[in-house]
Order: structure tokens, then C-alpha cells, then sequence
């Protein structure tokens, strides 16, 4: 099962910055809630349709819900449980 998880710890802006695999299945935002649409940036073209995206206590950042909110983002996103958004990459 290691082969099929990856955990990078350190500053987000660096370690996702490179060496991403070519398809992410999913990734847990809990971090620096205002750099979430930033890291969404960086993974974004290597996040394969149903892709999931779960970003913790999402409500601190409301760009970031903008976005995967938004009609035609590529995303299908909702409120779960408790100040977490998850989000469907679709396209």
C-alpha cells in the first residue's frame, strides 16, 4: 500500500512545486487555509476527473470555495460535516 500513498510534509508552495505523479486521486488540504487556492494551482492539471479534494475547515478560505463553487470550474463541490468542503475534480 505505500506505493499508492504519498504524505509530503513541509511548506506546501515547495514540496508540491515538484515531482507531482501524472494523476492524483486525492489530496487533504490542512494547512495555511489561505493558500489553498495557490496549491489548488499546482495540482490542479495532474488531478484526474473524479479526483477528490478534501479541504478542512475550508470556510477560512473563501477564495478557494469560490472556485470549486463556481459554475463551469471543473468541479463539483459541497459542504461535509463540520467546516469541510469536498470537492469532485470533473473535468
Amino acid at each position: 500500500m505505500i506505493d499508492l500513498v504519498e504524505i509530503r510534509e513541509g511548506d506546501a508552495l515547495q514540496t508540491l512545486s515538484a515531482d507531482l505523479p501524472d494523476t492524483i486521486d486525492l489530496v487533504l488540504l490542512d494547512g495555511a487555509k489561505a493558500l489553498y487556492p495557490e496549491i489548488l494551482d499546482l495540482i490542479e492539471g495532474h488531478l484526474r476527473p473524479g479526483a477528490i479534494v478534501v479541504a478542512d475547515n475550508a470556510d477560512d478560505s473563501p477564495d478557494y470555495l469560490a472556485r470549486v463553487r463556481a459554475p463551469g470550474s471543473g468541479y463539483m463541490s459541497t459542504p461535509f460535516a463540520e467546516d469541510v468542503e469536498l470537492s469532485v475534480r470533473i473535468n
